[in-house]
């Protein structure tokens, strides 16, 4: 394992924290008009090379919207954002994720994985679905609820990939952090035990090539999740 230089936020980079920090909790709004690049140079004590940088990763990221000779204006990210943005706010909330944001993460998560189910099961036979063994056995004897949570991700994970569908994987793998996280909550609060055997009643149902139950399962795992926000978001 080797070690790495540890490096400090470059000035730009808390730039654009503070001008996220700003949006996000309301300070900002949306539509508001930021003050000229000069006027924000003095007021936040760095160059404009600094804000003109921080603005285009700011427009990156969604949050806001540069419109020449008018200004730079604050934009609904939602309209514009992308899994980055997803990112930043959780980095606002210092990891943890709010009840519309988990809301938001289960549905798609629910459409994702039933669609999966569907195309595992066209596209795989039994030897193929039964190199998933070992990534339950990896839920069943994981030491923590991060590590049983770390295999439940790469579980779902492999079966994003053996549904043949390209993309799948790609976002499912997007949202590792925020996947992760929330399997971890509901361990810590169930049991690893308890994770291992909804994980195994899915996977049995593979095996036995029933997509109704298979379905079934994951519609009742995600309607029990969106039924208790308030444990998993703020």
């Amino acid at each position: 394992m080797g070690f790495h230089k540890i490096t400090a936020l470059s000035m730009t980079d808390l730039f654009v924290e503070q001008i996220e920090n700003m949006i996000l909790s309301g300070e900002l709004a949306v539509g508001e008009q930021l003050p000229p690049a000069r006027e924000l140079s003095l007021k936040m004590g760095v160059s404009r090379t600094v804000i003109s940088a921080g603005l285009v990763e700011l427009e990156k990221l969604g949050f806001v919207e540069i419109k020449p000779r008018q200004g730079v204006f604050v934009c609904d990210y939602r309209r514009k954002g992308s899994v980055e943005t997803l990112i930043a706010i959780m980095r606002y909330n210092g990891g943890a994720m709010r009840k519309n944001e988990v809301k938001s993460l289960l549905e798609t998560r629910e459409a994702m994985e039933c669609l999966c189910l569907r195309l595992v099961l066209e596209k795989n036979d039994l030897p193929e679905l039964e190199k998933l063994s070992p990534i339950l056995d990896g839920i069943k004897n994981a030491r923590n609820a991060d590590e049983a949570a770390e295999q439940v991700f790469c579980f779902h994970h492999e079966l994003a990939i053996m549904s043949g569908n390209v993309l799948l994987p790609l976002l499912y793998y997007s949202f590792k952090p925020q996947g992760e996280y929330l399997w971890s909550l509901y361990c810590k609060r169930s049991g690893i035990q308890k994770l291992y055997g909804i994980k195994l009643k899915l996977f049995t149902a593979l095996l036995n090539r029933d997509l109704d139950s298979a379905i079934a399962q994951t519609h009742s795992v995600m309607d029990i999740a969106k039924n208790d926000l308030g444990f998993y978001g703020a």
